[in-house]
């Protein structure tokens, strides 16, 4: 296997700023000076943007639990069992707050949590200390953070933006592909428009590092965001394209249209397609589905001139045409069910190091609390353990060797400096694998860590075997508990990602005040769960991926109805239309939702000009939920009666 020289580049840079930084803080004689080296490991990251995104919530963090810990010292003195239970349940907080955030967030939440074990709770018998030991971890973390800044502007530390560009560029051609052979004729496929959402809403988190590259950051990460709502919008709108029947000559027409879009001429199709519309408009007895498929095209073309816009801000940093969130909303069952299996464990934990008699307890509880936070933020807290375990067993090896066969002859820095270099740069090329490049990042914390660089160095095995076994038996919590506590298998993920889009439809059916741009990627957001929740075992269940999808059509077409019809007049005879929305769909009458939509293209004919617009679109998305009820009405009827995938029922299970 070749390695790039960026990778190279990259683990050369961590290897210098870690160096740099306990140089720095060997000078300023900090107690604790190895936290300055953790830092430059932990933002060990191959990008700019990501390196200074992680450091901006890392050093937020840090002062938020080391404001919590001075409060926590100054409440409970001297008094053990009060501050440990405050602790926990600061923790789980911590935890619980975590989990409904994504990324470095989530990270900054649970590091404000257990920043209150390392400056705190290690000092519980000395509270006098906890000033000094706050001010010298914020100084470290501060060295550390400056460090890694300097060396990557210094050595050139590509921005995040060029492998966003590149990732965008290539579901793009996934989804061109795709939206070719529906528009073609060939049969929409479930399971491959719901494996494009998940890549799409995989994107996410790597924007917010975007907006830290450079000075025009925010607009390049604005837009990616437009271009990635785009791409969530064509996919939907080639499947709306897909319910007309084959024989429409209108729908071979637009489809055609559609196709030109695609190759870049935007202009072109555009204008034939509002001639067209204008000319179906023009007619006295309107044609509800003509009028319907132009609309619908039209979105199609407009959306791929939106996603053009929004990869050109994102490559050149200009303002992108339009700027939307992309939100996440967690779930109140996961946050609980993560807050619940940390709190359990670091309790059991407490209790086994209570009647072990461990002098150095305290330690061992640090260590636990740090990795048990850090596994509720990951998608798979058991995996997490694994890939820890393995990294341990590195980072102890390489520590041992260092400290005792490397450093015994001289205290000279310089040695320190290239002892360490193999291991860190070995940590950093393990990146080149996205596969394993977690347990790299593992290694290097954990090596440092139990190296614990200091000045003088202290040559103790007892004591660096006492780190090895605090650290061992922290993951070995982290494992059982992953495990035993609240685990979260994939037949569980599947059915939370159900019943968060269940919940999600019937509020937007109900007319729930909702950002339209944020609900489209919420809703992909929810199938993109379900499909990788099955990732690396089987293909997603067709049934339940096809009911998922239907409801991600019927729910943004029935919310955008709503918001248009409030918008499109104050008359009577139009804002009952909502009303009967809601009936119509609850019952699965979707000729009646049709109807309505003649209806208010009739009204709309004789309507002002300045509501013409909201009406047209509220028309066309009647229509668009009254196919989707007509064609997916089983389906739909499935998830309004059961709201959730359940094991017993064969055709829908997801065992």
């Amino acid at each position: 296997m070749v390695i790039p020289v960026h990778i190279w580049a990259h683990a050369f840079r961590i290897w210098l700023a870690a160096a740099v930084a306990l140089y720095m803080a060997f000078w300023m004689q900090l107690g604790g000076a190895s936290s300055a080296a953790v830092t430059v490991a932990i933002l060990a990251l191959p990008t700019r943007g990501a390196a200074l995104a992680k450091a901006a919530n890392r050093i937020a963090a840090t002062l938020i639990g080391a404001t919590v810990s001075v409060v926590m010292a100054g409440l409970f003195p001297g008094e053990r069992i009060a501050m440990l239970g405050a602790f926990v349940c600061w923790i789980c907080l911590c935890v619980f707050v975590a989990s409904y955030l994504r990324g470095y967030r989530a990270y900054a939440a649970v590091l404000s949590g257990y920043t209150v074990a390392i400056i705190a709770l290690v000092n519980i018998d000395t509270p006098q200390n906890v000033f000094t030991t706050m001010t010298d971890r914020i100084a470290a973390i501060t060295i550390g953070i400056l460090c890694v800044a300097l060396i990557n502007d210094v050595f050139g530390s590509p921005p995040g933006w060029r492998g966003l560009d590149r990732q965008i560029k290539d579901i793009w051609c996934d989804v061109r592909s795709y939206a070719r052979d529906v528009l073609g004729g060939n049969a929409e496929k479930p399971e491959r428009a719901g494996e494009l959402l998940a890549k799409i809403a995989g994107l996410r988190d790597q924007v917010d590092t975007v907006a830290h590259d450079m000075a025009d950051g925010r607009y390049r990460a604005g837009g990616a965001r437009s271009a990635i709502l785009a791409l969530v919008e064509i996919v939907q709108q080639v499947r709306l394209l897909s319910l007309p029947g084959h024989g429409d000559p209108l729908a071979v027409v637009v489809k055609d249209e559609c196709l030109v879009a695609l190759d870049g001429h935007h202009s072109e199709a555009i204008t034939s397609l509002t001639r067209l519309n204008e000319i179906e408009l023009s007619r006295p007895d309107i044609v509800a589905g003509a009028v319907w498929q132009i609309q619908q095209a039209i979105r199609f073309v407009e959306s791929k001139s939106l996603l053009d816009d929004g990869l050109s801000s994102l490559r050149e940093g200009l303002e992108p045409a339009r700027d939307v969130r992309l939100p996440h909303r967690g779930e109140l069952a996961v946050a609980l069910g993560n807050a619940t299996r940390i709190g359990i464990a670091l309790l059991a934990a407490t209790t086994v190091l209570v009647l072990a008699g461990w002098p150095a307890s305290v330690s061992a509880l640090s260590i636990t609390t740090i990795l048990c936070a850090l596994s509720a933020t990951m998608p798979n807290p058991s995996k997490f353990a694994v890939a820890a375990m393995l990294g341990f067993v590195l980072a102890s090896v390489s520590a041992g060797i260092v400290r005792f066969y490397v450093l015994t002859e001289s205290q000279d820095f310089v040695r320190l400096a290239i002892a360490i270099a193999p291991v860190l740069i070995f940590g950093c090329l393990l990146s080149v694998r996205p596969a394993i490049a977690g347990i790299g990042l593992i290694t290097n914390n954990i090596f440092l860590v139990l190296l614990a660089p200091s000045n003088p160095q202290v040559y103790n095995p007892l004591t660096f075997y006492s780190e090895c076994m605090f650290v061992a038996f922290a993951l070995g919590v982290v494992f059982l508990a992953s495990r035993l506590v609240c685990p979260v298998s994939t037949l569980y993920k599947q059915q939370a990602a159900v019943r968060a889009t269940q919940k999600a439809f019937a509020a937007a059916v109900a007319g729930a005040e909702y950002s339209l741009p944020a609900l489209k990627f919420d809703f992909a957001s929810r199938i993109a769960d379900y499909v990788t929740s099955v990732a690396g075992t089987r293909r997603p269940r067709r049934e339940v991926l096809k009911g998922l999808l239907s409801i991600h059509d019927l729910s943004l077409a029935a919310a955008s109805a709503h918001f248009h019809l409030e918008q499109g007049s104050d008359g009577p005879a139009i804002r009952s239309r909502i009303d009967q929305l809601q009936r119509a769909i609850w019952s699965g009458n979707g000729r009646r939702l049709c109807a309505s939509a003649r209806s208010i293209l009739r009204r709309m004919q004789v309507s002002q000009v300045g509501e013409r617009a909201a009406l047209l679109v509220a028309a066309t998305d009647l229509w668009s939920a009254g196919l989707v009820l007509e064609h997916e009405k089983r389906r739909i009827r499935h998830f309004r009666d059961h709201g959730s995938v359940r094991k017993g029922d064969v055709r829908w299970s997801l065992r």
